[in-house]
């Protein structure tokens, strides 16, 4: 059933039993808002964040400050040449999904509860959510009860910002890696249009290795406490004015 009450669906339910799963876009090029070229040099921007190559990372951590593996989703066909050629070459211990705009829906939700989720869930656990209709959806709803072991606690419509724990102070700090550890690594050329880009192309394929690795290594410099502290303030104020 939908968790409404939230004091209702909180009770009883300890920091390793308490999850908030969202979506963050990632493009290739992810310049800082600043950047000081060096005296006689050039600033590091490519064609910009607008026409790069993007994907989705899908986070989820617990209330004790765990995280979860990473799902990340890429552009393209799903059962096409992306899963068969280079989904074996990808890094373990994280997962990997194919759709036409490289976004969540109902289809790769299902692929994450079953997949990511339910190998993690170690008890009955409160799944918090913002209202996006792949998460809420009643076939969604049905297989996290179901099949994850997961009561599911939808956030208020337009609070994601104040009582979503990732939104609260994990997601901007993980974006700032994102950047940081662009500027570290070496510029791979190659159209980057959403319209023409062939997503076979060498450095297509380069692209999307390195944003995995980039991802997962910005997921690792968030600290257990930074994601302890983003859901003890947002369940505060989710439980006192909600």
């Amino acid at each position: 059933m939908f968790a409404s009450d939230y004091h209702k669906a909180f009770a009883g339910f300890s920091g390793d039993s308490i999850i908030n799963v969202d979506e963050t876009g990632m493009t290739y090029d992810m310049p800082p808002h600043a950047i000081w070229s060096v005296c006689g040099g050039t600033a590091k921007i490519a064609s910009g964040e607008k026409h790069s190559y993007r994907m989705t990372a899908v986070l989820g951590a617990r209330a004790n400050g765990e995280k979860l593996p990473i799902l990340f989703i890429m552009r393209g066909m799903p059962g096409g040449a992306i899963e068969a050629n280079e989904f074996e070459s990808y890094p373990l211990g994280h997962h990997y999904a194919v759709q036409e705009s490289a976004w969540m829906d109902s289809q790769v939700w299902a692929t994450y509860l079953r997949k990511v989720l339910k190998p993690q869930v170690r008890e009955p656990s409160v799944l918090l959510l913002d209202n996006f209709d792949p998460h809420v959806s009643k076939e969604g709803v049905k297989i996290a009860i179901e099949e994850a072991g997961c009561v599911v606690a939808a956030i208020p419509p337009n609070a994601t910002s104040a009582v979503q724990p990732l939104d609260v102070g994990v997601m901007a700090p993980f974006k700032r890696h994102l950047r940081s550890l662009w500027l570290e690594e070496d510029l791979i050329e190659g159209g980057d249009s959403e319209e023409d880009v062939d997503l076979m192309t060498i450095p297509a394929q380069q692209k999307r290795l390195v944003m995995i690795h980039r991802a997962i290594k910005a997921w690792a410099r968030i600290s257990p406490e930074e994601i302890r502290r983003s859901f003890a303030k947002a369940i505060f104020i989710l439980l006192m004015f909600y």
